[in-house]
């Protein structure tokens, strides 16, 4: 029985082009959250502010494609607008355990043209691009460091660690002199 072990060597090229690709998409991504939070802080920016009052607490069951059942329950808020309009409106955020109860004063914010489609005001609004700029940042971080070590790789500096190595040696020599 003949086998053959094959060793696949390392590209430091192809592990540039890597770095370089995946700090292009991070970058992307980074972009697109920053822009999505710009969104939001301008969309924030034309709503006025009320304080509302947490009515009824909803709980939906929703059963998922594995037959698991699960339950979140959603504020049902009332406030009254700058101009006196009782608006009542469902919050598009459910939680389990809920985050309210009956009876909570909220902070709302509403646009006065379709007061309607009023939200709690929350740490909420920003999670969303809060997570792509996280994820984003997290790929061009990974990108980055890939790019920079296959770099020094090709200048025969022996990569990020290598680079460490003479700065702290070159340091040294320094503090000796």
């Amino acid at each position: 029985m003949d086998m053959q072990l094959h060793v696949r060597h390392w590209n430091p090229f192809s592990a540039f082009v890597s770095g370089l690709m995946a700090l292009a998409i991070g970058l992307g991504v980074l972009y697109l959250g920053q822009l999505w939070r710009t969104h939001t802080q301008n969309q924030v920016a034309a709503m006025v502010k009320a304080q509302g009052a947490v009515v009824e607490v909803v709980p939906r069951t929703q059963t998922r494609n594995n037959g698991e059942r699960s339950t979140l329950f959603y504020a049902v808020v009332e406030f009254r607008t700058a101009n006196g309009e009782v608006i009542r409106f469902e919050d598009s955020t459910g939680s389990n355990p809920p985050a309210y109860r009956v009876g909570d004063t909220v902070e709302v914010l509403y646009d006065p043209q379709t007061p309607q489609s009023a939200m709690i005001d929350s740490w909420m609004i920003w999670l969303p691009s809060t997570v792509v700029m996280g994820f984003g940042g997290f790929i061009a971080l990974m990108g980055g460091l890939a790019l920079l070590d296959a770099l020094f790789k090709l200048l025969k500096i022996g990569g990020l660690l290598g680079l460490l190595a003479f700065l702290l040696l070159h340091r040294r020599r320094g503090q000796h002199m």
